[in-house]
């Protein structure tokens, strides 16, 4: 049994995929409003986030959990309309930023409660919509599994994507050095603006000998690599010794022939991560966590969202087409609504 305000609709219009394949699979459809199990809470979405998992279930490379939505959708922001069993009912009405199990990218989704997040004061829906999927992933890789600490040295591929702009914040909030591998000099640029030390282009500089030589020869303490492949040999010869390499994404490949006897000798940990197949309990410690950190950052100015472009949940399709060009820098959002800054609402 849930707790709603009245008037729910019936129906509500979300975005489903035909078939596994390009951007032409994916249509808008109309499903009924969806009622929240024990435990979540029913959000009207105002904004979703565009995140490459989300191209990735699209093409049949990423299938979801069993026991999630099988929908696009793994971030959104909005406000919660109806409450599902042992959830207060006083929730009823606050503005939220959640990670999903799926099913964001409609006009209602089902959360988990303790997977919600307050929005940082100041912030649109918009805004915050692009920022939990992200700050989470680095969070969990770099700051958890990594046990990142102030003074040492962090290489993050993709620097300008969403995940490389949050993990350079965070970074810089946490007083690490960054240093980061893009495209083009505009995402150099972008990225440096950001914090990070240095921006190396990988398609025209040798970033393996550079980050060497940025570091006397030492490496780096920790890489985030989310293009793997041929990179994680290169990534071994610039960790330091009992450095760590973590995997989060493979835009470069499954596989890569690596020498074995450089991990041993230098005793690197080599190791990956997937937040979505993650417990339900390590998900909503790891909100916990972030929605600390979000809030503390953005009230000190020392974090901002980088919302870069914005589509309506019917030019999905453009939104898909801009992620997959790779021209992109920050964040891609849905806008399911108009929207206006939380100081206006409140």
């Amino acid at each position: 049994m849930s707790t709603a305000a009245p008037q729910l609709p019936v129906s509500m219009r979300a975005v489903g995929v035909k078939a596994p394949g390009g951007v032409d699979q994916l249509e808008l459809i109309e499903l009924p409003v969806p009622s929240p199990m024990p435990g979540e809470v029913l959000i009207q979405v105002k904004a979703a986030g565009v995140n490459r998992p989300d191209v990735l279930q699209r093409l049949g490379l990423y299938p979801p959990p069993a026991d999630a939505n099988p929908n696009l959708g793994l971030e959104v922001s909005g406000v919660v309309v109806a409450v599902g069993q042992g959830v207060p009912e006083s929730h009823l009405g606050e503005p939220v930023m959640a990670l999903c199990n799926g099913g964001g990218y409609a006009e209602y989704a089902c959360v988990p409660a303790r997977q919600c997040m307050q929005i940082p004061k100041g912030l649109s829906f918009t805004e915050a919509a692009s920022l939990p999927e992200v700050y989470m992933t680095v969070w969990q890789n770099l700051f958890l599994k990594g046990a990142a600490r102030a003074g040492q040295t962090v290489l993050i591929h993709g620097g300008s994507s969403g995940i490389g702009t949050a993990a350079i914040q965070l970074c810089k909030k946490h007083g690490l050095r960054t240093f980061v591998t893009v495209g083009s000099q505009e995402k150099a640029d972008f990225c440096t603006a950001l914090g990070a030390e240095r921006a190396y282009l990988y398609k025209t500089q040798d970033w393996e000998q550079q980050v060497l030589q940025d570091t006397q020869q030492q490496g780096v303490d920790l890489i985030l690599d989310m293009v793997a492949g041929d990179y994680l040999n290169k990534d071994l010869n610039c960790a330091k010794p009992q450095g760590m390499v973590i995997v989060i994404a493979l835009l470069g490949g499954r596989f890569a022939n690596i020498d074995a006897a450089k991990l041993m000798t230098k005793q690197v940990v080599l190791t990956g991560t997937t937040l979505r197949p993650r417990s339900a309990e390590f998900k909503a410690d790891l909100a916990r966590q972030v929605e600390r950190e979000l809030i503390e950052g953005f009230s000190a100015q020392v974090l901002k969202s980088l919302v870069q472009a914005t589509f309506t949940l019917a030019d999905v399709a453009k939104a898909h087409q801009l992620m997959e060009s790779g021209s992109a820098s920050g964040k891609i959002v849905l806008n399911i609504e108009n929207q206006e800054k939380e100081s206006e609402r409140a």
